[in-house]
């Protein structure tokens, strides 16, 4: 058993905890004088990573736990597009798991209770954990119970649990970069639900700071929003901006459950995209691929993202962040 914390690694080594985690799971660059004092450390105090940090490398149920706890962000969608752009990441992990000859139990609890029992009772070899939170207790109790895990999700705070996750901070620069590059001044965020943000998903929190940052480092005003998943919140978003700034030119939306009811909405109000407002999509664009004009997007790689994360369950390594890149469709024009 370990015999001291990553807290008292961090103090023999004059860091900050963040940078003994970093670290273990590989996933900031670290200098290399730094690596070594936190190395020294290591052997000093004889410190392990909980098992949670490590792979599942042979199974004993042949079972794994898929903790998602499929929020419903949106007040009054009756199809619920959210939930519609939230299942690649669990079909992908079923699939994916499917080829390694495991099978995938799904647990919904909101909280860490239902996952402790599920854990604790010994059904499972590992979890993947969906939907990260800033404070996720869920990252606590999986390196408590010495438990092999991933998350899909990069969290905030220092853990030993290896994650998976796409690169939100670079979306919403690449975005704000190609606007701005192309004579847009008044950009606004068309952020995810109330929600997410209430539950602090780590998502959410990267993309608006991206966004925000990219802008002011422009010497440009940021104009984002909260958004529901429903027409009345696109009438909404639409509204609040436009009588923030009229000038207004381009958008950025995050996510692919919003842009039908945003062109939608648009088109009630007889404004053409792009000529009236460009709009750039982060999300998975399998599901947009019937929007005309093609969109300019950032593509978010659900699929991919759901096997990188069980290959790393599988069989170990450092954390992985998939790479943001952006296709220039027909939703965007000059703002010259």
């Amino acid at each position: 058993m370990p015999s001291s914390k990553i807290s008292e690694v961090a103090r023999r080594a004059g860091v900050s905890p963040s940078t003994v985690s970093y670290v273990l799971s590989g996933n900031r660059s670290i200098s290399e004088a730094t690596r070594a004092r936190v190395e020294q450390a290591i052997r000093e105090l004889n410190y392990a990573p909980h098992a949670g940090a490590r792979s599942l490398r042979a199974g004993k149920t042949d079972v794994i736990a898929l903790a998602d706890p499929l929020y419903d962000w949106s007040s009054g969608a009756v199809d619920k597009p959210h939930i519609l752009g939230h299942m690649p990441y669990v079909y992908g992990v079923v699939d994916a798991a499917r080829r390694h000859g495991w099978n995938v139990v799904l647990v919904t609890g909101l909280g860490s209770a239902a996952l402790e029992k599920v854990v604790g009772s010994k059904m499972v070899d590992g979890v993947v954990l969906l939907e990260v939170r800033a404070n996720d207790e869920r990252l606590k109790l999986v390196e408590r119970l010495a438990t092999p895990a991933v998350a899909m999700g990069m969290p905030l705070e220092p853990t030993a649990v290896p994650f998976v996750d796409f690169d939100f901070e670079g979306a919403g620069r690449l975005c704000v970069e190609h606007l701005v590059g192309l004579g847009h001044r008044h950009i606004g965020l068309l952020a995810s639900p109330p929600g997410t943000f209430e539950q602090g998903l780590a998502y959410t929190h990267w993309i608006w700071h991206s966004v925000q940052s990219t802008l002011n480092k422009a010497g440009l005003p940021f104009h984002g929003l909260p958004v529901e998943t429903s027409r009345k919140g696109a009438q909404v978003a639409l509204d609040t901006l436009f009588e923030e700034e009229p000038a207004m030119s381009a958008v950025i939306v995050n996510g692919e459950g919003m842009i039908d009811l945003l062109m939608q909405e648009l088109q009630q109000r007889g404004k053409e995209v792009p000529t009236d407002l460009s709009v750039v999509v982060i999300g998975w664009s399998e599901l947009t691929k019937h929007i005309v004009p093609p969109l300019t997007h950032v593509n978010v790689p659900a699929l991919e993202m759901a096997s990188a994360a069980i290959e790393l369950l599988a069989r170990g390594g450092p954390a992985k962040l998939l790479p943001a890149s952006l296709v220039a469709g027909g939703t965007v024009k000059p703002n010259w």
